[in-house]
């Protein structure tokens, strides 16, 4: 160990490594402190196997999905946390490592075991969740969270619910959602594609059916590969998908090498790299109950493709674990265990594999099991966050580590001098042109890649993807070429690394990749109703109006849209009445395209909370009563299987009646009042609403006892 590594070493060191992207980003020099302390006390050789860390802080909440957002800050998505009697408190959660806080908030509906990817313009979509458990079935809506906003909002929901779904962002930017148990907890085969701005298409039928979390890619000729868990693969084009007739778009392909089932392994789309972008897919381990430690690659530039083993994975088999492509190309393989669920048989080994070489070498050996529900992200340091694991419900591994692979380290174990980005474009397009970097380190750049931010759950990673960009140096700056297609990278923010000669990356910029990347994007603002907020009963109407407008064109479309609402879309920039007929929460948002396609990218939100209508029916307001009276009352717009009625005289309750219906009764001894004038009020709690400004309602009546 080189005695001058140091804390002070590392302070120093750290300095050229904050980055702002669109606001300050940084890496936390707490964090790298911790990594130097670490690396003394074990002796150990950071520049052979990285180095393992375990954070001073916990998470909070059960990190069953992860995604790496454009300000560097992580989204965790964890919904009910695998706990039945969870489903009313839905969680969601912002991880901001550098400030070390995770700030958790409440979901509108149980978000557990979704899907997701991002959109192009940055915001992080959430496909489907949980209805019930055990048996589990699907929901069919959907959200996106905005981090200008920090935010969720809901979307135009499926045609049917998915649990365990897959979405994937295509190369025109649309969003492919595949997979997942629906509301009747059948595997829901379709096929259905959303557009910012437009909603979802009309499901299509593959004609067979595939196994949850299916594994995707999409490969630089537009094509989805469809790469596992199950041994086959298979090929779709979305352009020939056609409702009307089942299988359309999709095409067999070659069968796994191995042939083995590989459930909560996992699969990866290897660096794209100039000048061909060959696509190459590996997958890795699986297999339930007994896992397996084989991995296997197919090349798809080839005439007749076909898979073939691609070395196995020296720290043994892993089901339930993960992998992470690293800016250099590495494949991470870490997590899982030779049983499934067993945390007695943990791998705890990470191993990292080398596409350009075709072997495996040690990344060094984690502290805790990471079985069902772990998660592992690269983060824009070039650090791999691993968190999470729970084989058993009600329990899950809170303590966090940080992965800090041996590119960061120089031959001596000291902190290798990274090379620094000035400033990057913040968008950039496709095809023949180029784009500018600065960097003082212009001489010593060995490569240039983009990183897609990942997307993480169950095992798979449904964003990740390394593309590679030629460049030319000069005098403090690099030329770099723009990607050929949008295929190749797909619409949306990367992570832009350099790399230097030694292999060593700077710490991320992120750039927004896009068509039409000088296009303004359109604006909207929701005139009425005002405010953020707005409390109405259930069968109450709500007046919509806005204004927008494009700095660079024109707008040439709007898209409301009302969630539970009558009716719930609208095409008008002043869509007028809307009625909200069942109770719950809605988040009414307006999407504005301009004459480009473009997209405003922080949709404007109005929050309406909608109560169940309460009645009392008998007595009559104003009435005299006397002996014992029997309020009768109802309830209008509650959802859910069961509402509570709770029956109040001035502020004591006198009964509390749950039932399925929507009416219910009392009988009141009028004689425990005093004569004079008094308040029945009765409030009714709906099940289903998870929101408590939301979920209850309630009346009230003046009567005069004798």
């Amino acid at each position: 160990m080189n005695p001058q590594f140091s804390v002070s070493t590392v302070t120093s060191h750290l300095a050229a490594t904050w980055v702002a992207i669109n606001g300050p980003v940084k890496v936390s020099i707490f964090l790298l402190c911790t990594l130097v302390v670490a690396c003394q006390e074990a002796a150990a050789q950071p520049q052979v196997t990285g180095l393992w860390v375990t954070l001073p802080y916990l998470m909070p909440i059960n990190p069953i999905r992860v995604d790496l957002l454009r300000n560097g800050n992580v989204l965790i998505v964890a919904g009910s946390e695998n706990e039945p009697d969870n489903e009313a408190n839905s969680k969601a959660a912002v991880w901001d490592l550098a400030a070390q806080t995770i700030t958790v908030q409440s979901m509108l509906w149980d978000v557990f075991c979704n899907g997701g990817t991002f959109f192009a313009d940055g915001r992080c979509m959430v496909v489907g969740g949980t209805v019930q458990y055990d048996p589990f079935f699907g929901d069919p809506r959907v959200t996106v969270f905005d981090l200008l906003t920090n935010k969720f909002t809901q979307l135009h929901s499926m045609a049917h619910g998915r649990w365990y779904a897959t979405a994937i962002t295509l190369g025109d930017g649309r969003v492919m959602a595949w997979s997942g148990l629906d509301e009747t907890g059948a595997t829901n085969q379709t096929t259905e594609i959303y557009q910012v701005g437009v909603g979802w298409s009309t499901p299509c039928d593959p004609g067979f059916t595939p196994p949850l979390y299916p594994w995707l890619h999409v490969l630089p000729n537009g094509l989805v590969f469809y790469s596992g868990s199950t041994p086959a693969s298979d090929f779709f084009d979305p352009s020939q998908a056609n409702p009307a007739i089942v299988g359309s778009g999709w095409t067999f392909g070659p069968g796994h090498y191995y042939g083995l089932d590989r459930s909560y392994g996992t699969s990866v789309l290897l660096p794209l790299l100039p000048p061909n972008y060959t696509p190459r897919i590996m997958v890795l381990g699986g297999g339930i109950p007994t896992a397996t430690a084989t991995t296997e690659i197919i090349d798809l530039s080839q005439t007749n493709p076909a898979w073939a083993p691609g070395g196995d994975m020296p720290s043994g088999a892993r089901v339930q674990m993960n992998a992470v492509l690293l800016p250099n190309g590495k494949v991470l393989a870490l997590g899982g265990s030779a049983q499934n669920e067993d945390p007695n048989t943990a791998t705890l080994g990470a191993d990292l594999y080398d596409p350009a070489k075709g072997g495996w070498s040690s990344a060094g050996t984690s502290s805790y099991p990471r079985l069902y529900h772990s998660v592992a992200l690269l983060l824009a340091d070039g650090t791999v966050a691993v968190a999470g694991s729970n084989p058993t419900r009600g329990i899950y591994e809170e303590h966090i580590e940080i992965y800090s692979p041996a590119y960061l380290f120089a031959t001596d174990g000291s902190l290798a001098a990274r090379p620094v980005i000035g400033s990057t474009p913040a968008r950039v397009g496709y095809g023949a042109g180029t784009f500018q970097v600065q960097t003082p380190n212009a001489a010593d750049i060995g490569s240039v890649v983009l990183v897609r931010p990942g997307s993480v759950t169950h095992a798979f990673n449904m964003e990740q993807r390394v593309v590679g960009l030629p460049f030319v140096s000069s005098s403090g700056a690099l030329t770099v070429n723009l990607p050929p297609n949008s295929n190749v990278a797909p619409p949306g923010y990367y992570m832009l690394f350099l790399l230097n000669n030694a292999g060593v990356p700077s710490v991320a910029s992120f750039v927004q990749v896009i068509d039409k990347p000088a296009d303004r994007p359109p604006q909207a603002t929701i005139t009425a109703p005002a405010g953020d907020d707005l409390i109405i009963k259930a069968g109450q109407t709500v007046k919509f109006k806005a204004r927008a407008s494009d700095p660079g064109g024109s707008i040439s479309g709007y898209s409301w849209y009302f969630p539970s609402g009558s009716p719930n879309t609208s095409t008008a920039l002043n869509p007028g009445t809307i009625r909200f007929p069942t109770a719950g929460t809605s988040v009414v948002s307006l999407t504005v395209l301009d004459n480009l396609g473009i997209n405003n990218p922080s949709p404007p939100t109005r929050t309406i909370h909608v109560q169940p209508a309460v009645h009392i029916t008998h007595p009559a307001a104003g009435a005299t009563v006397t002996g014992t009276v029997k309020i009768d009352a109802n309830v209008v717009g509650a959802v859910g299987d069961t509402n509570i009625f709770t029956f109040m005289v001035d502020s004591t309750v006198v009964a509390t009646v749950t039932t399925s219906g929507t009416n219910a009764s009392c009988d009141w001894n009028t004689q425990n009042q005093g004569s004079g004038p008094h308040t029945l009020t009765v409030s009714v709690t709906c099940s289903e609403v998870i929101d408590p400004a939301s979920n209850t309602g309630s009346v009230s009546k003046q009567v005069n006892v004798m």
